[in-house]
């Protein structure tokens, strides 16, 4: 069984990105994570640039998770 995984990628007023991630067994349980993640983190205002989601991760490199 596949997780998948996803990253948000997230951007405040002063140009300065975040990365908010999280695993799930669906994609959208994915996603919910993530988001909630960021609901979490300090990032509240910042706006959202990408989200990216992911069914095998051992085949992405990390560079390409922070682009």
């Amino acid at each position: 069984m596949s997780k998948y995984f996803t990253t948000i990628t997230t951007v405040d007023n002063y140009g300065g990105k975040s990365f908010y991630s999280a695993e799930g067994l669906t994609e959208q349980l994915s996603i919910d994570k993530a988001l909630l993640n960021k609901q979490i983190g300090i990032g509240n205002d910042d706006e959202i640039l990408a989200i990216r989601t992911y069914d095998n991760i051992s085949d992405v490199k990390l560079k390409h998770l922070r682009q």
